[in-house]
C-alpha cells in the first residue's frame, strides 16, 4: 500500500513539473492596440456625433475635439463587431486599432461632394465625408488645445485603404483626375446611406507609400436612419449652363444671386471681368449654385494685389480650368 502511495505521489509531482515548465498560451487578438504617442484619434467631418451635437473639421472645439475621440480596441473587439472587417485585418500586420460612431448623412452642411458606385457618379451631402486624424495635445493648465499631426487618409503622408468599399468610396490615388473627376484632394465618402456607423481605422506596422497602404479605414453601418438622398450626376456638358464669378471680393461677398455674369467668348470659353481687393478669393459656378464650381485646386483663388482682373473659364470635355489676369 505504501509502495502504491509512493507512487502516485511521483506521478503526481510529475505532472505538477510538467504543469509549471509549461509557457502560459496568450491571445494576442485581445492586446488593445493604443497609440501612445498621440493625444487622440478623432473622427472629422461635417456629420453630426451620436448624440446628434455637430462635429467638424480641423480646429474643432476643444470639447468637439474629445466628444469625437475615437477608442482603441483589440482585434477580439473587432471580430466581435464585423467578422468581415476582421478577417480583412488579419492578413495586416496591425499596429493601431479604433473606433467610434458617427452619424452620417443625417444634416445638411451646405456644401456637396461626389463618389462613386456601380460605375455611376452620385453626388452626396457634405455629411457623407469624413477623414481620421492623430492628434497631439498643447496643456496649459486646465486648457487643453488639440492639433492634427497626421490626417488618414493623407496623399503624401498616409495612403489608405478602404476596407468596406461597398459602404466607403475612397477617391483616385493620383494628383490628376481620372476620367470622372477624381484625384487625392478629394475626401472620402459614406455611400451606405444616412445612418448610424461603426468607423474603424486601423494603422499598419509597414510604411505607408502609394503602392502599399499603410492604413485601413471602414465604415459598418448600426442602424438605418431617415436623411439626405444621393443624386445621380450627369455627364457635365459645358454648352447647357451658365457662368459666373462668386467670392468675398464687394460685388458678390459668396452671396445667393450675386455671381458676376460671365459670357462666352470661345467654344467651352467663358469670361468676366470683376474689381479685387488684394486677399480677396474667388471661384467660378454654374447656374448660381454650388452643385458645380471651380477654383485652384479644388479651393479657392486668391488674389494678391488691388486691380480689375479677367477670369476665364476652359473647358475640356467636362473639365473646367478657371485663369484669372489682371488688366
Amino acid at each position: 500500500m505504501k509502495k502504491l502511495v509512493a507512487l502516485l505521489l511521483a506521478l503526481a509531482m510529475v505532472f505538477a513539473m510538467g504543469a509549471c515548465g509549461k509557457p502560459e498560451e496568450t491571445d494576442n487578438t485581445k492586446t488593445v492596440l493604443k497609440d501612445e504617442t498621440h493625444a487622440l484619434w478623432v473622427a472629422h467631418g461635417n456629420f453630426l456625433l451620436p448624440d446628434g451635437s455637430a462635429n467638424g473639421w480641423g480646429g474643432k472645439d476643444t470639447e468637439v475635439y474629445e466628444k469625437s475621440a475615437l477608442t482603441a480596441i483589440s482585434l477580439a473587439d473587432l471580430k466581435d463587431i464585423s467578422e468581415a472587417v476582421y478577417t480583412a485585418l488579419s492578413g495586416k500586420d496591425v499596429k493601431y486599432l479604433y473606433k467610434g460612431e458617427v452619424l452620417m448623412g443625417t444634416n445638411d452642411p451646405g456644401w456637396n461632394c461626389d463618389f462613386m458606385k456601380d460605375g455611376k457618379k452620385y453626388r452626396a451631402s457634405g455629411s457623407f465625408a469624413i477623414k481620421a486624424a492623430q492628434c497631439t495635445v498643447d496643456v496649459d493648465g486646465d486648457t487643453k488645445v488639440y492639433a492634427e499631426d497626421q490626417w488618414i487618409p493623407d496623399p503624401k503622408t498616409a495612403y489608405a485603404e478602404s476596407l468596406t468599399p461597398d459602404t466607403l468610396f475612397f477617391p483616385t490615388w493620383q494628383e490628376a483626375k481620372d476620367e470622372n473627376g477624381f484625384a487625392w484632394d478629394m475626401n472620402p465618402v459614406v455611400t451606405g446611406g444616412p445612418g448610424l456607423y461603426i468607423f474603424i481605422v486601423a494603422q499598419y506596422k509597414n510604411a505607408s507609400t502609394a503602392g502599399n497602404p499603410g492604413y485601413g479605414v471602414a465604415m459598418i453601418l448600426k442602424e438605418k436612419k431617415d436623411g439626405l438622398a444621393y443624386e445621380e450626376v450627369k455627364v457635365f456638358v459645358p454648352a447647357d449652363h451658365t457662368y459666373g464669378i462668386v467670392g468675398s471680393f464687394e460685388a458678390s461677398k459668396w452671396a445667393d444671386g450675386a455671381d458676376v455674369a460671365m459670357t462666352k467668348t470661345a467654344d467651352n470659353v467663358w469670361s468676366g471681368e470683376v474689381a479685387l481687393k488684394a486677399g480677396d478669393e474667388l471661384k467660378v459656378r454654374a447656374d448660381g449654385k454650388w452643385d458645380d464650381s471651380w477654383g485652384k485646386d479644388g479651393g479657392n483663388i486668391t488674389v494678391d494685389a488691388d486691380g480689375t482682373y479677367t477670369v476665364t473659364i476652359t473647358f475640356s470635355g467636362s473639365e473646367g480650368t478657371v485663369e484669372v489676369k489682371a488688366k
